[in-house]
């Protein structure tokens, strides 16, 4: 079965809302694990163990997994300073480059990162913390996230929506 751009975009959305949705919730779970770790360290003097380093490890998911959505509904930050002074055809090849150099740039980081998530999963990389907590887990956030940015890029490149 063929997929067409219009399919593939809104299969992209699906993608991007669901990563939304994974970076709320991890939001909302860290927040839960603090309120939790801070009541029963103030009322019984009893702390949840390793809060802090769980809490540091699902940090990427709430931070990388909400890039592409944002670019999706064109809501990231711009400098369009110098570029609002250009002629419009100006504008948009410099915006085409810059696309384009943001594409490649995310691929690359999704590549160079999932070669770093596997070596720590394949050695099971844990951090030093007073519960055992896996590495590979946080790690496997920026391949992810970079992937479905760099292809929302491209996903606006093919559509000439620059």
């Amino acid at each position: 079965m063929k997929m067409n751009l219009w399919e593939a975009d809104r299969f992209l959305k699906k993608i991007e809302k669901a990563l939304i949705v994974i970076s709320w919730s991890t939001t909302l779970g860290i927040m839960f694990l603090t309120v939790i770790d801070i009541t029963s360290r103030f009322f019984f003097n009893l702390p949840f163990p390793a809060t802090w380093e769980v809490s540091e490890v699902l940090m990427p998911y709430i931070v990388v997994f909400g890039f592409a959505f944002t670019l999706s509904i064109n809501a990231h930050v711009r400098a369009t300073m110098f570029l609002n002074i250009l002629p419009a055809r100006a504008q948009k090849a410099i915006t085409l480059f810059v696309y384009l150099l943001s594409c490649c740039t995310c691929m690359w980081l999704a590549w160079f990162s999932w070669i770093k998530f596997w070596r720590s999963f394949m050695i099971n990389e844990e951090m030093m913390a007073a519960i055992r907590i896996p590495w590979w887990f946080g790690r496997f956030a920026l391949p992810v996230g970079m992937a479905v940015f760099g292809i929302r890029y491209l996903m606006i490149i093919i559509k000439r929506e620059v």
